[in-house]
């Protein structure tokens, strides 16, 4: 669930970073700051994420949940602040060895207002298969049913996807679909929409899916699994997010994903 990597995105994490380092008493701070009553309020700070951690679900080096968490400082560093307008982040602190420990379940992504082009979570056949236990809803979500044209590229697709003519067949028996189902578009168009479905139905009925798909529970270490969504000018509690699923920019150059996005 990362703005990372675009220009407006960068920038609204920079500036809560640094809101949150100036302002911390702030009243839009207030349930998050509840994680350190244990701790002196005056010498915790927001760090951004700017490093790619290991992902167990796609076992690749990617960008996290979290775009920025809470660490606890006990040294002055009121000149690195001000010398960096309070914004903080993992290379800062590394570069002026600063001594420091993060607090676990702190991680915060950080969304820009009004924003419903962020990416909740982006499948790769091996991360959906982890995920979901097999391939075929993955090909089945992502098969092109538009335009009769394009039914020539599902066979590629099919087998972009780790699985075969004859396993989809199976699958979804109770479409009553026969082996040439990729050339007709109405029998791609059901089994698009019962796997989108049956996607939704698997998500919506497992907490320990949402955890992973919206928080990176179990997939990332912390610090960066993300607890708290900050969108719209509220810091909230981040829980189940209303999704869409589509098929990702690549399907055209065989580069195959399923994407989720909110409503």
């Amino acid at each position: 669930m990362k703005n990372r990597g675009t220009i407006e995105g960068d920038q609204q994490e920079i500036i809560f970073v640094q809101e949150y380092n100036k302002h911390i008493n702030n009243e839009v701070f207030n349930e998050y700051n509840k994680l350190f009553n244990n701790y002196d309020l005056n010498k915790i700070y927001l760090c951004r994420v700017v490093t790619k951690q290991y992902s167990k679900l796609s076992n690749q080096v990617v960008m996290t949940r979290a775009d920025a968490y809470a660490v606890y400082i006990d040294s002055d560093i009121s000149d690195l602040l001000k010398n960096n307008s309070y914004y903080l982040d993992e290379n800062i602190l590394k570069l002026n060895n600063i001594k420091y420990h993060f607090i676990n379940k702190s991680g915060i992504s950080i969304k820009l207002s009004n924003s419903k082009k962020f990416q909740i979570l982006k499948l790769t056949p091996n991360s959906f298969k982890s995920l979901f236990g097999n391939s075929e809803l993955g090909a089945g979500a992502s098969l092109y049913c538009q335009k009769e044209e394009e039914l020539i590229k599902n066979t590629d697709l099919i087998k972009g996807w780790g699985t075969t003519i004859q396993s989809m067949c199976e699958y979804f028996s109770n479409l009553n679909i026969d082996y040439n189902f990729t050339n007709n578009t109405n029998s791609c168009k059901q089994i698009k929409i019962f796997s989108e479905q049956k996607i939704k139905e698997i998500i919506d009925s497992s907490i320990s899916i949402q955890k992973k798909i919206f928080n990176g529970i179990d997939l990332y270490e912390e610090p960066y699994t993300a607890y708290y969504l900050y969108k719209d000018a509220k810091l909230t509690n981040l829980n189940y997010i209303p999704f869409q699923i589509t098929t990702g920019s690549g399907r055209s150059k065989g580069i195959y994903t399923l994407v989720l996005k909110p409503l």
